[in-house]
């Protein structure tokens, strides 16, 4: 199956049979990692990990191990921070979330609304969403509803 689309693949599960799933997995073309996604977006942006991170305001060591492929799943805030950090579209951060298997921002969550609104008006920074938020009592990127640190 070469790099069908979403709804192509939609389409032929609905003729797959549960015997013929094993197959379909066979031929399913492996996503990109977030490895991946991060190194093709930083050559297309001529951008490197350290202005990525130095944008996000997350820890250099443990956004390294995102960037690097050693934590493949990392939690949504601190993607969040990475692609806010990459000045990433909202498209692309969907994309990326999607990738981490993290739920995409979704403009019914007030708190993903607010992001989603800072990213469409190309408003990157973590300090400025992070006071926004926390003037509309919404928990900031980087903390739990609980108000502990992630």
């Amino acid at each position: 199956m070469d790099r069908q689309s979403t709804e192509e693949l939609n389409e032929t599960l609905k003729s797959t049979s549960c015997d013929g799933f094993s197959e379909y997995l066979k031929n399913l073309q492996e996503a990109p990692s977030l490895q991946d996604y991060f190194s093709i977006y930083m050559a297309q942006h001529n951008m490197t990990a350290a202005e990525i991170i130095k944008n996000s305001g997350i820890s250099r060591s443990y956004a390294h191990e995102i960037l690097n492929g050693k934590k493949q799943h990392p939690s949504r805030d601190h993607l969040l921070a990475l692609c806010l950090g990459a000045h990433m579209d909202l498209n692309t951060t969907q994309h990326a979330l999607r990738i981490a298997q993290q739920g995409e921002l979704y403009a019914k969550v007030p708190r993903d609304a607010a992001i989603m609104m800072h990213i469409n008006h190309r408003v990157w920074n973590p300090v400025k969403i992070n006071l926004f938020l926390a003037e509309h009592d919404l928990t900031i990127i980087g903390k739990n509803p609980t108000g502990t640190e992630i």
